[in-house]
């Protein structure tokens, strides 16, 4: 036989001191009056602080004893109860300090987890925390138990507003808390951070790179043709045949291309020709092996119509040529 869901009565003596501490002890001892009276032993004070620390009430008559704190020292909305909560897990907080990590709101509500759960005796929480753009998102609840659900997610706010006094993340935003309950699941959502300032969300680095052109992509054969190759050996030949590049085109250099010879030109267009003696060498003479020749006087020019009587060969080429002296012929012996 499964037991049944029960309170931890030091869960609900902690809320009636935080209550006491804020509103003072007239309004405990009216809300006690006002109370049905299957549940006036569990909002006594006096009586609260009595009873050990095993000590619990049935889930349904804890339930009773947190509506009637709710709607009795506050407006029924449950903003009493978060506050209330708030001042519990903030103590908390101070006495285990180590469950505090500053600059880190997400994690320190993680580890608030097991406080959420400690009051509950014989029943299991939901609680999932996951981060988000601009914050996280905390959902809770009692399974099988709508009404338990809707106060716990009081609770839990209180919870993240205790977490929020001590961890505050640097440069956040003041923290936005929207909360809703659908059936025995709450979800909260905490917003203290910007979009923009969020971390990128991860992109995986694309496998294949598309390629602009088709050069270098090797041939695809299709399904067929390959399992016909693989079966037939005969095809093996031809298929790496028809594999192989073709003969590369020969490339001809610049020096084995016939040189472009300008076109002829003709002797009107060179102009009248030059005299001898102004025409300049465009190479050395070469040298002369035999005696020296006699000295040279230039001849006067004439005119076109009168003919040279001698004149010392002329090399095409602009240069005079040294005229060679004939050795005397002997005659020959009788």
């Amino acid at each position: 036989m499964t037991a049944a869901p029960r309170l931890r009565s030091w869960f609900l003596r902690n809320l009636l001191e935080a209550a006491d501490r804020e509103l003072g002890t007239g309004a405990l001892a009216g809300l006690a009056s006002r109370a049905p009276a299957r549940v006036r032993p569990h909002l006594s004070l006096d009586r609260l602080r009595t009873t050990a620390a095993l000590d619990a009430v049935p889930l349904d008559e804890g339930e009773d004893a947190l509506l009637a704190i709710d709607q009795g020292l506050g407006d029924g909305t449950g903003r009493l109860l978060e506050r209330l909560a708030r001042e519990m897990f903030a103590r908390q907080l101070v006495q285990a300090a180590a469950a505090v990590r500053v600059g880190d709101l997400f994690g320190t509500v993680a580890r608030l987890r097991v406080p959420l759960e400690h009051p509950f005796v014989d029943t299991e929480l939901t609680f999932e925390l996951e981060r988000s753009e601009s914050g996280f998102t905390l959902i809770v609840g009692v399974p099988g138990r709508p009404r338990a659900t809707r106060l716990l997610r009081h609770v839990a706010v209180g919870a993240i507003l205790a977490a929020e006094r001590f961890a505050r993340e640097a440069q956040a935003e003041p923290l936005r808390i929207h909360g809703e309950a659908f059936a025995d699941r709450a979800r909260i959502e905490a917003h203290f951070r910007r979009t923009s300032d969020a971390p990128p969300a991860f992109e995986p680095t694309p496998t294949s790179i598309r390629r602009s052109s088709g050069a270098g992509r090797p041939a695809q054969t299709s399904l067929s043709d390959e399992v016909a190759r693989i079966l037939d050996p005969s095809l093996l030949g031809r298929t790496r045949a028809e594999q192989q590049p073709g003969p590369t085109p020969k490339r001809i250099s610049s020096s084995e291309m016939e040189a472009v010879k300008p076109p002829p030109q003709s002797d009107a267009a060179l102009g009248p020709p030059v005299p001898v003696s102004q025409r300049h060498p465009t190479v050395p003479p070469p040298p002369v092996t035999g005696p020296p020749a006699p000295e040279r006087v230039s001849p006067v020019p004439t005119s076109n119509a009168t003919k040279k009587t001698h004149s010392d060969p002329v090399d095409p080429r602009g240069a005079t040529l040294p005229a060679f002296r004939r050795a005397p012929s002997k005659p020959p012996k009788r």
